[in-house]
């Protein structure tokens, strides 16, 4: 019978392994080696294989350890693992900034007050409008449509007895369009095709041979086979809502990924194409295909891609593809103020169709700036920013759990489906919800109440839109948890007066005070300041007066409400609603407004 021997398994380092090794030489082989000297063969044998116990421990721990996010450093490995988790790694970040454009726009004609003809000479610039850094060469792109043909957030920054200049402002990023094509070959399964470019930052869109109509869709995951879709909105002029949101099935779609090498990949589905893309109503019979049977039926993994459709995540593309995508950002893409001035007025239009040398001048008037820096821009993530982000992504995992998560949701929405400018959210204090709400779901005892107000273009609170409301119920419905039930309801806002009474040093001009004075309540009432069911403390108010150099005193402190015509709908009792010198809203979530700050926050200077 063979001899048990005690074996150590214990050891992770040469020092360790060499004095096992010599430990177990001098236990069961004491007669036949006993010289342990540094110079013998016998020690070069023991440390030969010392060396290679202590080479295969450092590869099984360096691979043990690359299994775990947290502790995993080759960016490959987090790279695979932060997918895994949901979260898409970056290769390059984009500048940021806001680009004021202006036109020169005619004077109407017969009229007694000459005022700029918009609806004949206004422009319209389309978006993704090349702007070019004049220090740098640096490419921009502006990211919303202006129409010069509206007059709202229109400003006239110069007037003469012929022409206005108007002058609008829009978001621009670091950023320029690439397009190239790729060969995906015929009938690949689940095939991958890699664009390689540097500052990668997303993709545009990709179509096949078939033309305009032959289009691929971009998802998070290929099991998804739906997107959210844009419709143009017939009723944008009186909701001021661009588009509608709608769900939309792809069966022509692809995910892409940001290796390790900043490569962009695209893969595909494994569908056939001559296999009719439908949705089939689950049966009993019908509900196991695509499933792998086991055991039992009960422990089965049934997915939606199996159950409901009979293409396999997606369909398999054939031939050569056409991908338009986005470059840029980078550290080097901020650029300084005033930088911007160099426009690309290819595709800017007239509206009216006018033409001629009028025409001609006004087009060529176009000119652009930026009024702040563009910031932002930075190289791709981190080993450790991938790490950290992933932990957060796997997290959260794009669902809402909490109230602020709906609340983030609201306000995160793209503004192209309706802008929610304030959210609030409570349970629900209803037993019977009114009847203009919109809800994600109807008849659930313990629903949630999502207020919402959204801004005019003169960014004054109002009620949000049905075309909005309808946009958001929408877009909660990809985030929210099947069990949680959503009521839509509107917000209101209560407008309100400042008046004041202060007197000055000695020393001081009383009309510079007062102006100061009058600018630090602007500042301070500014609504991006203001949030749904806050207080008004009038001891903050009386805190801003003084920390203004060269007040002495605040005499008097006024706040009145103003309803009616542009103000609010709803009157509001100030004086009922005050108490130990703080103004409370209503039971009804609201929120306090100074509509008109320029009219609505009066001073005076009196003598003490």
């Amino acid at each position: 019978m063979a001899e048990d021997k005690n074996i150590s398994y214990l050891n992770k380092d040469f020092g360790d392994f060499k004095s096992a090794l010599q430990q177990y030489a001098k236990t069961y082989f004491p007669n036949t080696y006993n010289d342990f000297s540094e110079a013998t063969p016998g020690n070069m044998f023991i440390e030969m294989a010392a060396y290679v116990g202590d080479a295969m421990s450092f590869y099984l721990d360096t691979q043990t350890q690359e299994n775990f996010l947290l502790y995993a450093k080759e960016k490959e490995n987090l790279y695979a693992q932060a997918y895994v988790m949901g979260y898409r790694p970056k290769a390059s970040y984009a500048a940021n900034t806001t680009v004021d454009i202006y036109q020169l726009l005619p004077t109407s004609s017969g009229t007694p007050n000459p005022s700029p003809d918009y609806t004949q000479y206004g422009l319209i610039i389309p978006a993704n409008t090349v702007l070019t850094s004049t220090s740098t060469g640096i490419k921009f792109l502006t990211t919303e449509q202006i129409d010069f043909t509206n007059t709202g957030s229109a400003e006239i920054t110069y007037a003469s007895n012929e022409y206005y200049l108007i002058k609008k402002s829009v978001p621009a990023i670091s950023t320029e369009v690439k397009e190239t094509t790729i060969n995906v070959g015929i009938n690949q399964k689940f095939v991958t095709a890699n664009i390689v470019d540097t500052n990668i930052l997303q993709i545009l869109n990709v179509t096949g041979s078939g033309g305009i109509n032959d289009i691929w869709y971009e998802v998070p995951y290929l099991a998804q086979s739906s997107i959210f879709k844009k419709i143009a909105n017939p009723t944008y002029s009186t909701d001021q809502v661009p588009y509608l949101l709608q769900l939309q099935r792809v069966p022509k779609r692809f995910v892409s990924r940001i290796l390790s090498d900043n490569t962009l990949q695209l893969e595909f589905g494994a569908g056939l194409t001559s296999n009719k893309d439908s949705k089939i109503i689950p049966t009993a019979e019908n509900i196991i295909y695509g499933s792998v049977p086991g055991i039992s039926l009960i422990n089965n993994n049934y997915n939606e891609a199996s159950v409901f459709y009979t293409q396999e995540y997606g369909l398999i593309p054939s031939g050569s593809l056409t991908v338009k995508y986005l470059v840029g950002g980078g550290i080097n893409s901020n650029v300084v103020v005033d930088d911007l001035t160099i426009i690309d007025t290819s595709n800017v239009t007239f509206p009216s169709g006018i033409t001629g040398i009028t025409a001609n001048f006004v087009k060529s008037s176009i000119a652009s700036n930026n009024p702040f820096p563009a910031v932002g821009g930075r190289d791709g993530d981190t080993v450790e920013e991938i790490r950290q982000n992933a932990l957060y992504s796997y997290s959260t995992q794009l669902r809402a759990v909490t109230k602020d998560d709906y609340i983030v949701r609201a306000l995160s929405m793209p503004a192209d489906y309706g802008a929610v400018s304030k959210a609030y959210i409570s349970q629900d204090l209803y037993s019977n919800p009114q009847e203009t709400v919109t809800t994600l779901q109807q008849n659930n005892p313990l629903a949630l109440d999502l207020y919402i107000l959204s801004y005019n273009s003169n960014k004054q609170l109002i009620t949000a839109s049905t075309t909005l409301k309808n946009n958001l119920v929408t877009y909660l419905n990809q985030y929210r948890m099947a069990t949680d039930a959503i009521n839509i309801r509107d917000a209101y806002y209560i407008n309100i007066g400042i008046n004041f009474d202060i007197t000055v040093l000695s020393g001081y001009s009383n009309k510079d005070i007062l102006t100061a004075c009058i600018s630090s309540l602007k500042d301070y009432f500014s609504i991006d300041n203001w949030q749904i069911n806050q207080p008004l403390s009038l001891s903050d108010i009386q805190n801003k007066l003084l920390q203004v150099r060269g007040v002495q005193s605040v005499v008097k402190l006024e706040v009145t409400n103003k309803q009616g015509g542009d103000y609010s709908q709803y009157g509001y009792d100030i004086a009922g609603a005050t108490k130990n010198n703080n103004i409370y809203p209503s039971l009804d979530p609201a929120i306090f407004e100074v509509r008109f700050p320029n009219t609505d926050i009066q001073g005076r200077v009196v003598v003490s």
